[in-house]
C-alpha cells in the first residue's frame, strides 16, 4: 500500500483488490431487473481528469484518476484510467441515458447540476482557437 500525500490516508494500488459486480439477472438497461454485488466495491469520492499527450504521437488521450473507499473496509482505492474519445464517449452517454431513465425529475437535477459546473468553469478554456482544432 502507498500513503496517499495529498490526503494522508492509505491507499490500495492494487486494483485487483477492488471489484464488485453487476451480476443480473437483467442487463444493464433493466429497471428493477439488475442485482449488484458490491463487495470491494470502491464508493467514489474524488476524480480527476486531464488530457495526457501519447508517447507514440497518435494523439492525446485522456486519463481519468478515480479514488474512493472500497465497500465494506477502511482501504482506500486510486487506479487510473486511459481512454480516447470513444472510450469518454461512452461513459457521458451511459451516464445521460441513464439520468433519462431514472425519470424525468432527476433528469432535470442531473442537466441543471452539469449547467451549474460548465458555467462555474468546470469546461476551462481551450488551448487554441476552435478553427486550428481537429
Amino acid at each position: 500500500m502507498a500513503k496517499n500525500k495529498k490526503r494522508g490516508r492509505r491507499t490500495s494500488g492494487d486494483p485487483r483488490k477492488t471489484g464488485g459486480d453487476i451480476v443480473g439477472p437483467g442487463g444493464p438497461r433493466d429497471r428493477h431487473g439488475v442485482l449488484l454485488d458490491p463487495r470491494n466495491a470502491v464508493l467514489l469520492d474524488h476524480s480527476t481528469v486531464t488530457l495526457v499527450e501519447t508517447a507514440n504521437g497518435q494523439g492525446p488521450v485522456l486519463a481519468a484518476l478515480l479514488e474512493g473507499r472500497i465497500n465494506q473496509t477502511t482501504e482506500r482505492a486510486r487506479t487510473l484510467y486511459l481512454m480516447n474519445e470513444d472510450g469518454a464517449a461512452a461513459i457521458v452517454s451511459e451516464l445521460l441515458a441513464l439520468a433519462h431513465r431514472i425519470g424525468p425529475e432527476f433528469g432535470k437535477r442531473f442537466a441543471a447540476r452539469v449547467q451549474k459546473l460548465i458555467a462555474d468553469g468546470a469546461m476551462g478554456q481551450a488551448n487554441e482557437p476552435e478553427a486550428d482544432r481537429e
